[in-house]
C-alpha cells in the first residue's frame, strides 16, 4: 500500500496543491534507480526556514511578487513533518515551493521508491535531481541532496496560468530557483 502512495504521489508538493476534483492519472513510468556523484560536503537543514532561502532580491528576479506563505504539517511524500515555503508570482501565474526535508535523503528518490522522469544534475557543486511528474503535468521538482538523510525540494508549478507554462519551462525555473536556494544556504554555512 505504501508503494502504491509513494508512486501515485511522486509529484504532489507537500502541500498537497492538486485539487481533490483533479482524475486520478495512472503513472506512465516505472520507478527508476539512479545513481548519483557524492556530495562535496554535508549542508545539514535542521532548523533551516524554508521561506529564508530566496532572498527578497532573488524573488523579484524570479518574478514572485506574493509574501512567501510557510508551512509545517505532515507530508504526503515524504515521512513525518516537513516544513515548506510555497511564493508566488502573478505575471507569469507561477508557484515556487521549497521543501526541507530531514525525514528522507536523496536516496528516497535514487533507489527507485518513486515513479517518475528522473534527470541528473548538478547544482552549486551539489549532486541534484531533476523530476518530472507522471501523476500531475503542471510542475517539475529539482531534489537537492545536501546531507545524509536530508534533501531540498525546491519544485516549480503553473499557479492558474492561461495557457499553462510548459513543464519544459517549469524544470528550467526549478532549476534556476534552485540554484539561488544553494546559493543562499551555502552563504549561510
Amino acid at each position: 500500500m505504501l508503494g502504491v502512495l509513494i508512486v501515485l504521489l511522486a509529484g504532489c508538493s507537500t502541500g498537497g496543491q492538486a485539487s481533490p476534483a483533479d482524475p486520478p492519472t495512472t503513472p506512465q513510468a516505472s520507478p527508476t534507480t539512479v545513481s548519483l556523484p557524492p556530495r562535496p560536503r554535508d549542508i545539514p537543514i535542521d532548523g533551516v526556514d524554508p521561506c529564508s532561502l530566496l532572498t527578497p532580491e532573488q524573488r523579484v528576479g524570479l518574478r514572485l511578487d506574493r509574501p512567501p506563505q510557510p508551512r509545517r504539517e505532515p507530508s504526503l511524500l515524504y515521512p513525518g513533518e516537513v516544513s515548506w515555503c510555497s511564493i508566488r508570482g502573478n505575471e507569469p501565474a507561477i508557484s515556487i515551493s521549497i521543501s526541507t526535508v530531514t525525514t528522507a535523503g536523496i536516496e528516497f528518490w535514487t533507489s527507485g521508491q518513486a515513479a517518475g522522469e528522473l534527470r541528473p544534475a548538478e547544482i552549486a557543486e551539489f549532486p541534484a535531481l531533476v523530476a518530472r511528474s507522471q501523476v500531475l503535468d503542471d510542475g517539475c521538482k529539482v531534489l537537492l541532496d545536501v546531507a545524509p538523510g536530508q534533501l531540498l525540494d525546491v519544485q516549480a508549478r503553473s499557479a492558474g496560468a492561461d495557457p499553462p507554462i510548459p513543464e519544459d519551462q517549469l524544470c528550467r525555473d526549478a532549476e534556476r530557483a534552485a540554484d539561488l536556494v544553494m546559493d543562499t544556504l551555502l552563504s549561510q554555512h
